[in-house]
């Protein structure tokens, strides 16, 4: 009974995270289509969904063409890995089986892209006129949470592969 209830709870919540994901890949298009001109309407609350302010100064435009590149690389990477992820939980609930080593490899892609997500990120406000390249410790906290997930989980996995051995 609680096996039952455990893999109800485990597919319910990998619904909502594909939920998530196409919310964020949707703001992620809205927002390329308005940073290219494509739509013409702005839609505030703070999601940075507005025209993009192009500096004439060319090594500015050269930082603001790497932050855009970069935001939108490192965002494309974090849904595909976490859209990959979550669909390889949900096919071994399927054969009963919740570690894999594949998943250890989409988490460690996560885990790097996640990186990259925080520092474009925590930057974009200079596609948008700020002229400052902030860095902070804050941009390291969730990278270092996906690691020691990434590491306790590569654990689990060897052990439940040890323990599907000695059965």
């Amino acid at each position: 009974m609680t096996k039952e209830c455990t893999l109800k709870t485990i597919k319910a919540t990998c619904y909502m995270a594909l939920a998530v994901l196409a919310g964020w890949a949707v703001l992620i298009t809205l927002q390329l289509l308005r940073w290219s001109e494509i739509i013409s309407f702005d839609f505030g609350g703070g999601a940075f969904i507005c025209a993009l302010r192009w500096n004439i100064e060319q090594g500015v435009r050269t930082i603001q063409w790497i932050e855009l590149v970069g935001y939108l690389l490192s965002s494309v990477a974090m849904i595909i890995f976490l859209l990959v992820l979550v669909s390889s939980c949900l096919r071994n609930l399927m054969v009963e089986q919740i570690f894999s080593r594949t998943n250890v490899c989409y988490l460690w892609g996560l885990t790097f892209s996640d990186f990259f997500f925080n520092l474009f990120s925590s930057n974009i406000g200079i596609l948008f006129g700020v002229r400052e390249i902030s860095f902070g410790s804050g941009m390291v906290i969730s990278p270092l949470i996906f690691l020691v997930i990434t590491l306790l989980y590569q654990v689990a996995v060897y052990v439940s592969e040890e323990n599907n051995l000695t059965i």
